[in-house]
């Protein structure tokens, strides 16, 4: 057996209870749906936080690497040397665009369960049009998950806001030129 799909069916009664919480079927696909879209989020989550874990020394230094070059080219640049400025230049755009592309690439590693959970409904739901609340229309499950999950996220990001407000200093502005 596939090891994905091995995955699938031993989940498979975790992930189906949310779904006969409610006597009403097409208000429990809503609610296990809900259900499972905080859950993916939130392993999601916690995928991130091991993958920060792993990699902040690395993320640290190249951010302290680009904060050097960018100090170091613009005291260069006031000083008129035009060379060691775009060296130092490069070395900070050079940071940036690894520390860049690593926080794009530790992000994307929190997706993996909306992936996972797709399969399993495509699984379990793959031919069910499910009604669309308020409306004479019915959906498939792609078209229900995707955007609660997106919303989920969204509400999750405002939530960790709100509870737990940014102490990260403002970012340096530039500074003034002296010519």
């Amino acid at each position: 057996m596939d090891p994905v799909f091995w995955l699938l069916d031993k989940a498979d009664p975790i992930l189906i209870a949310p779904y006969r919480w409610l006597g009403d079927p097409v208000a429990g696909w809503w609610l296990g749906t809900a259900v499972l879209c905080l859950w993916c989020t939130i392993l999601g989550e916690a995928t991130l936080g091991l993958v920060h874990w792993f990699n902040h020394e690395h993320i640290e230094r190249e951010k302290r690497l680009m904060l050097e070059g960018q100090d170091k080219s613009w005291e260069a640049l006031r000083s008129g040397n035009k060379l060691a400025y775009k060296g130092f230049n490069d070395q900070a755009n050079d940071s940036f665009g690894k520390s860049f592309f690593m926080g794009v690439a530790m992000g994307s590693s929190s997706l993996w369960p909306a992936f996972l959970a797709m399969a399993w409904l495509t699984w379990r739901f793959g031919q069910v049009e499910v009604p669309l609340p308020l409306t004479p229309w019915s959906i498939n499950f792609a078209a229900g998950f995707i955007p609660m999950y997106i919303a989920m996220r969204v509400l999750w990001i405002l939530g960790k806001k709100a509870l737990f407000p940014s102490s990260r200093p403002a970012a340096k502005a530039m500074p003034e030129s002296d010519t």
